[in-house]
């Protein structure tokens, strides 16, 4: 090992630079390997008790290493000081220099992973403790990521957000049912059981929607009060009431009934889908799950658009009101949320729980991970008047009332992430897509396609499908607000390209050589939408908001999207009949582009980060390394 290094310290003589120097002190990786070198070869710190940065106390301690070679004729060797790392010498910042060129990076990683593996590693004992921690905490998490990569698994956690996210598949048979079943009620088919008014059609509709502006704070008194799993639970007994009121139904009064049961069902699903996923997914893949909440609403659209057609009213309803007890079924067998078990103090299940989802054999580890968890899960306002008994006791957020939260959302952080989520909804409603799904068989029907309507509306939701699966494969790689940019600009486009021909055919002139431009406009439409602007929204509200106030921004965000959706839902065909669907289809695309500008230059990136991260980020900034130091110090001190 020495000889190695000495190798590249005589080669590295001549190319000594101190801009570069200065970037490989702040180097990610070389701060990682020459951490692992530090603790492997039972060097003594000179910075120890010194408040100096991390890079600089891992620079003097490594190359204090690199001191036990003999120096070469002509060379001064360093002499202990404790001073700063400027007074080390010339030939090992001539080594530590050469060694800041990113080829070397790797080959310095590689050399401190056999050190670690090696006999010399057997010297960590005579390390003070703590020293594996003079690193910021994003480096300190991927440094333990790579560490237990290799033990820990993530196909429990697909599979539990899965069958979490089926709730959401039955939230979609909702919409879906709308979309088949009210032309059949408003022309009196054979098959139905009373014929209703456009204007009773209207109301079916909206009362869904008012029904999900009382489920959010059902939804989140019970999750903070219960449990994730409990409360998602509850809501699919809502969607079996609600299926079940609707096949006896006999009167439109019944019908309003079902839907605002079925409504309340919706606004549970959609405020603990969110905390669940995020709560049980690992940063890596947190964007990906997240996503699965509106993909599943998409599957439950499409399943019931490519079924309803063929098969009668009464035969249509047994078959959504299996979806809620299909959930229940798959999603019993999964436990609940850490991060919910150790904010009740049960600290033994979350323990287990933790265990279960990474995949974690030892208990110890998965113990320590907890810790790690829990770290960057709650936010310092809360740890900070939250008692702690005993010197390696964690800090736990204890119960509160609405009021506290209320206080809680206040902060500049959360409150600019609730300004974010709200405006991303505001661009979801006034995108159009939500009316424009409903009543997608009428718009069909008037632009006079030359397909049937049903072949078009199952062709377009098969598209969307896709390209909500699309958001989920690429959200990790491209990160959120790539997505975002080319969803919104890409919505605008498209909606102006539809609103063109619905003026154009409004006013007399002959389409019918387009007639096919509405149906793949709008499937254009479904693939830029669902690839950002559709999904992303779900997935950044389990992100932005910690633990403590998920819930309550959660109840906050979808009132906010059920008034919103309801305005539009009853404004749309009224607006549509008064100053034609152009009108209504130019303002969509007007709220796209606004949309588009907000995300530039509002919306920040999450890809990678940790709930600790996301806060400071929301914060107007990352912390100083000097700070990272400390807190990694004293929280790790604490673990050990």
């Amino acid at each position: 090992m020495w000889h190695t290094f000495g190798i590249l310290r005589r080669r590295g003589d001549s190319e000594l630079n101190e801009m570069t120097l200065q970037r490989w002190r702040m180097s990610p990786g070389a701060l990682t390997a020459t951490s692992l070198l530090c603790n492997g070869c039972r060097v003594p710190h000179p910075f120890r008790d010194r408040q100096v940065p991390s890079s600089h106390r891992v620079y003097s301690c490594a190359t204090r290493v690199f001191s036990k070679n003999k120096p070469r004729d002509g060379e001064r060797s360093w002499r202990r000081s404790d001073d700063s790392a400027a007074t080390m010498g010339a030939p090992f910042d001539s080594g530590f220099g050469y060694l800041a060129a990113r080829r070397y990076v790797r080959l310095l990683r590689k050399v401190a992973k056999r050190c670690a593996n090696t006999s010399i590693s057997v010297l960590k004992e005579g390390c003070p403790k703590g020293e594996m921690t003079q690193v910021s905490s994003s480096q300190d998490k991927r440094s333990n990521g790579q560490e237990t990569t290799g033990k820990r698994t993530q196909w429990r956690q697909w599979l539990a957000c899965i069958s979490a996210t089926l709730s959401m598949v039955a939230v979609g048979t909702v919409y879906g049912w709308t979309t088949t079943s009210l032309s059949r009620l408003t022309s009196g088919a054979s098959d139905v059981p009373m014929k209703i008014t456009d204007d009773e059609s209207s109301w079916i509709v909206s009362l869904t929607v008012i029904g999900s502006m009382i489920g959010p704070f059902l939804g989140a008194s019970l999750a903070d009060r219960y449990g994730r799993k409990r409360c998602l639970l509850f809501a699919s007994g809502f969607f079996i009431v609600g299926w079940t009121i609707v096949f006896f139904a006999q009167t439109v009064v019944a019908l309003y009934v079902s839907r605002v049961i079925l409504g309340i069902g919706v606004g549970i699903s959609y405020t603990t889908n969110p905390m669940y996923v995020s709560e049980v997914a690992d940063v890596e893949i947190r964007g990906a799950l997240g996503t699965l909440i509106a993909v599943n609403v998409f599957t439950g659209s499409l399943l019931t658009c490519s079924i309803g057609p063929w098969v009668s009213y009464q035969v249509l309803t047994p078959i959504l009101l299996a979806i809620p007890i299909l959930f229940m079924v798959c999603f019993s067998w999964f436990p609940e949320t850490p991060a919910f078990l150790a904010a009740r103090g049960r600290r033994a299940e979350a323990t287990r729980a933790l265990a279960f989802f990474k995949g974690i054999r030892d208990r110890d580890e998965a113990r320590r991970e907890l810790e790690y968890m829990l770290r960057n899960v709650f936010i310092e306002d809360v740890r900070d008047n939250t008692p702690v008994i005993g010197p390696g006791a964690r800090t736990e957020p204890v119960k509160r009332s609405w009021m506290a939260k209320l206080k809680l959302m206040l902060l500049p952080s959360n409150a600019r992430a609730l300004s974010i989520i709200l405006g991303l909804i505001t661009a979801q409603q006034l995108s159009g897509n939500f009316s424009t799904i409903q009543y997608l068989e009428v718009l069909f029907k008037r632009a006079s396609i030359g397909i049937d309507s049903n072949i078009a509306t199952i062709l377009v939701l098969a598209v969307g499908l896709v390209s909500c699966g699309l958001s989920t494969a690429t959200v990790e790689g491209a990160g959120r607000r790539p997505l975002l940019i080319i969803s919104t600009l890409g919505s605008s486009v498209t909606l102006a390209i539809l609103a063109i021909y619905l003026m154009l055919d409004g006013r007399g002139f002959d389409v019918s050589t387009a007639n096919l431009l509405p149906v793949i406009d709008v499937i254009v439409f479904q693939v830029t939408y669902q690839i950002g602007l559709g999904t992303l929204p779900n997935a950044l509200m389990g992100e932005l908001f910690p633990t403590e106030v998920k819930a309550f921004a959660g109840a906050i965000i979808i009132v906010f999207d059920g008034i919103l959706g309801f305005a539009v839902s009853k404004l749309y065909q009224v607006i549509g009949d008064w100053l034609g669907a152009d009108t209504v289809y130019y303002f969509f695309a007007a709220s796209c582009l606004l949309a588009f500008v907000m995300v530039i230059f509002t919306v920040p990136e999450t890809k990678g980060r940790t709930f600790r991260e996301i806060q400071e980020l929301l914060r107007g900034g990352e912390k100083t390394t000097e700070t990272h130091t400390d807190e990694c110090s004293q929280e790790r001190g604490n673990m050990a």
